[in-house]
């Protein structure tokens, strides 16, 4: 037929040997030519690359002889295709009809002659039609397959030149897989590429993606990521760890921490300094906060004076709600996200992510005034979430907020793509791998990461394996259909692990106590220790092992989350915490004279995985300060559920008399509870710590802060104890409040205040010493009565706000003078009712008095917002412009 005469054509182009006998039927050329004609331009092509192949062997040439099994002559007649049938053909140019039958000549493989196997086996399947082509559209696609891909289809695999692994003293050929190849996916990336084209035009989207664990959700983002850096956009990943997932909001400001250092190694100069001087004209005071959360935004600035500001500003104290967080990130998107250089975040594990991380990333998307070109990308197993989890509620939210939004499932490759695959990882044509492929697209149902795994166990258990001579991957499908191989990918990984070396298991299981991803930091100290001295040369060798890669210059982590899972695994259920404890022990005792950093979180970790009963009583102390020290700091990032976590961890380990022999360490203790309980919305949690201090404070000085923290939940609960309350701290401090207060007495506590404002200069108010912490405490209640007053005892404002400035004239000032300052100069504004121009300019004068506190102050986030409103929207319009009052009113 064609494809027999096509192969001896081919084979007789290549060898320079002819097949046909002189004394048989001869062919005629023309019926050889019309066969072949479809194919000539790619067998010609064909000969010049294995010409390649054949000079590279000529020097292992080895000969072929009559008494070869391949072609024997003992019984010329044995082989199939030695007695042909013949064949009629009509030959148009002549007319007439010829006949293909014909004797042909024992003949060798081209691979003894030096040709590659792949070219061999094509040339031997058309000729002795064995694994037969049912056509020549089927050789010309392998063919094709050849030309257009010859180092993964034409040459035969080099030892030097692919991976090879020792197993049992002897060299095993491993699986060429195309780890940049998305197989069965191209619908999916031509999704996820528009949406992101529609990004870059102006717009915000969200992009969810939902599929089995290893269903490859990272791998169709990643075929993404390298266009987004090309067109000049900045890419933020991040990966939600079940390990961590208490700590929701730290990761997060890593990444836009980190977006700070991509703008500046992407960016010109001139980009850089544009993007600096814009978030200082959008911050202005504010811009110690943002450093406080952002520190590398120093680096976007050459100007030394700014990283010197950005240092000093770090860390400041001011105490801001997770709302002031999202304010403070939609801000600094609006400046650093635009068209031409558009930012995409990508969340990876949503599955493990709780509703304070998802409602960030829903106030930058749904931000009306600003964070244009803002890509969110989030992936999720979707067999683990249920329908009330926080994604969903998140992807409602998006759609009433209006915001574009697309939602995908990605489901296991199917056969015909898995073939693909395991056709380019063996370098076997599709049709002669198809079997191999039904059996393990049964065992793995296509899941991508599976059928990785799985071939690679095939390839450990020698039933596919490279044939040296053959030159080709063989395999037996009767051995793997009998043989009981798991379905289960974690066992598969584990089996794999335990086959490693001791240091290299143990390596696993350290980095596995960390989750996906463990800091440089961490395995720095570690390398520090005795017992794991050679740490970095173990992770040499379980990275060439292909279960961690590095990031960046010195960090660590899994190349998938079922190898971590697996790696856990190796660390059986009983010993697990007291695994965790000792590392962390370790940890904490090579770094305690060291600065820490970000570390302390995760050697933290590390030891609370202890139980009480594990625990060195002469350690116990040490572990209660680690978790306080954790929880202030998580707590000065806004983080408040994580501090929670390692404050409540500090308190469960405090003795049973901790009032009496830890007297000032409970105080601080119970207060830092009591904050981060009230910011997580636990309201009833933060009732019954605070009521112990109030309870145990020996005396009223110890209580101040507890009250303070007490009057303002129930501020923001209307109720009315608040009122009684911060009433009755006043009165115990010399301050009492009067129960009613007539409008002719207030009208002569304004004139009298207003009398002495009037002999002090602008410059002498501004001036003002500051004050002792004795008035300071009384100003912090005045100014929680002040705002209790509004709603509750409107008629007592004026009252309030004429003793705050009173106290300040004779004390010297504070934070809470402002209020005082701009309070008392809407009171005035009010009083005048624009009759006389003299109390509006005075008002204005003592409200600017407030506004410039408020700057020497540093503009605090927790006071900005009130004195905005009270001064722009109370004072300021009966003088300044109208849009400038309302920008700031904006603000």
């Amino acid at each position: 037929d064609d494809c027999n005469l096509f192969g001896i054509l081919l084979y007789e182009l290549y060898s320079g040997i002819s097949l046909r006998s002189a004394s048989s039927s001869s062919v005629s050329e023309a019926s050889l030519v019309s066969t072949s004609s479809a194919s000539s331009a790619s067998s010609s092509s064909l000969s010049i690359q294995s010409k390649k192949s054949v000079a590279s062997s000529e020097n292992n040439h080895s000969r072929w002889s009559s008494s070869s099994p391949t072609f024997s002559s003992k019984d010329n007649n044995s082989h199939p295709l030695k007695r042909a049938k013949p064949t009629v053909r009509y030959d148009k140019r002549k007319g007439k009809s010829y006949s293909t039958s014909f004797q042909r000549k024992p003949y060798a493989p081209l691979q003894e002659i030096g040709f590659p196997s792949s070219i061999s086996g094509l040339v031997q399947n058309l000729i002795d039609g064995h694994d037969s082509y049912p056509s020549l559209d089927a050789a010309s696609s392998d063919i094709h397959l050849l030309l257009s891909d010859p180092g993964t289809f034409l040459f035969d695999l080099r030892e030097k030149t692919n991976a090879t692994a020792i197993q049992g003293g002897s060299i095993v050929q491993q699986l060429s897989f195309r780890d940049h190849k998305l197989y069965g996916r191209e619908h999916q990336v031509s999704l996820i590429t528009d949406a992101f084209c529609r990004v870059s035009s102006g717009k915000n989207e969200a992009f969810f993606i939902g599929g089995f664990s290893g269903s490859g959700k990272t791998k169709l983002v990643q075929t993404l990521t390298a266009r987004v850096d090309i067109s000049g956009g900045f890419v933020l990943t991040q990966k939600v760890d079940q390990l961590h997932r208490e700590r929701p909001l730290l990761g997060i400001l890593s990444a836009f921490n980190s977006l700070c250092l991509l703008i500046r190694d992407k960016s010109c100069p001139s980009e850089r300094m544009a993007i600096a001087a814009g978030l200082e004209r959008s911050f202005e005071s504010d811009f110690s906060l943002l450093a406080r959360f952002l520190p590398n935004i120093s680096a976007l600035s050459s100007d030394p004076s700014v990283s010197a500001r950005v240092d000093g500003m770090v860390g400041g104290g001011i105490e801001i709600n997770f709302h002031n967080v999202c304010f403070l990130l939609q801000r600094f998107m609006r400046v650093v996200s635009s068209k031409f250089h558009p930012v995409m975040l990508f969340l990876d594990d949503l599955q493990w992510c709780g509703v304070t991380l998802l409602e960030l990333i829903h106030a930058i998307l749904a931000d009306k005034r600003g964070s244009a070109c803002f890509f969110f990308v989030g992936c999720y197993r979707d067999n683990e979430v249920d329908q009330d989890h926080p994604i969903f509620t998140m992807m409602s939210k998006l759609d009433s907020s209006g915001v574009p939004m697309t939602k995908l499932s990605l489901e296991g490759l199917n056969p015909e793509d898995l073939n693909t695959l395991v056709s380019d990882a063996t370098g076997t044509f599709p049709r002669l791998c198809e079997p191999l492929s039904n059996i393990v697209f049964q065992k793995t149902k296509g899941n991508p990461f599976f059928v990785v795994e799985f071939l690679r166990s095939l390839v450990d258990s020698r039933l596919l394996k490279y044939s040296l001579r053959q030159k080709i991957w063989i395999w037996d499908i009767c051995k793997i259909t009998s043989e009981n191989i798991t379905d289960n990918v974690l066992y598969l990984l584990s089996k794999k692990m335990t086959s490693f070396s001791h240091c290299s298991q143990l390596a696993l299981k350290v980095l596995s106590c960390f989750g996906i991803k463990v800091d440089g930091t961490i395995v720095e100290y570690l390398n520090l220790t005795e017992e794991y001295s050679d740490f970095r040369e173990w992770l040499d060798q379980i990275t060439s092992e292909g279960c961690i890669v590095k990031v960046g210059s010195s960090d660590f982590k899994f190349v998938h989350d079922k190898v971590q899972e697996a790696a856990y695994g190796l660390i059986s259920d009983d010993e697990k915490n007291q695994f965790h404890y000792n590392l962390g022990i370790l940890l904490y005792s090579i770094s305690r004279k060291r600065d820490r950093g970000g570390a302390i979180f995760p050697i933290v970790d590390q030891i609370n995985h202890g139980t009480k009963s594990m625990i060195d009583p002469e350690m116990k102390e040490d572990i209660i300060e680690l978790n306080f020290d954790s929880g202030s700091r998580a707590l000065d990032l806004s983080d408040h559920a994580t501090a929670l976590v390692y404050l409540d961890k500090s308190f469960s380990l405090l003795p049973q008399n901790h009032w009496d022999s830890n007297y000032e360490f409970s105080l601080k203790l119970f207060l830092l509870i009591g904050k981060a309980a009230f910011l997580c919305g636990y309201l009833d949690r933060a009732y019954v710590v605070l009521k112990d201090i109030l309870k145990e404070g020996r005396c009223l000085e110890d209580k101040f802060e507890a009250y303070h923290v007490y009057v303002t939940i129930l501020t923001s609960e209307g109720k009315n104890e608040a009122w009684t309350t911060c009433c009755g701290v006043l009165s115990k401090i010399g301050q009492p409040i009067p129960d009613k207060f007539d409008n002719k007495t207030s009208k002569a506590m304004v004139e009298e205040t207003g009398e002495r404002l009037e002999r002090i200069s602008y410059d002498d108010l501004l001036e003002m010493q500051e004050m002792d912490s004795e008035f300071v405490t009384k100003l912090k209640f005045y100014t929680l009565l002040l705002f209790i007053a509004f709603w509750k005892k409107p008629q007592l404002i004026t009252l309030i706000a004429c003793r705050m400035i009173q106290i300040s004239l004779e004390h010297g000032v504070c934070k809470d003078s402002v209020f005082g300052f701009v309070q008392y100069a809407a009171i005035i504004c009010n009083f005048s009712k624009s009759e006389e121009v003299k109390y509006i300019q005075e008002a204005c004068r003592i409200g600017k008095v407030g506004m410039s506190l408020l700057q020497r102050y540093g503009s605090p986030a927790d006071i900005m917002p009130k004195v905005y409103f009270c001064y722009y929207g109370l004072v300021a319009v009966y003088l300044e412009p109208l849009q400038v009052c309302a920008d700031n009113m904006r603000k």
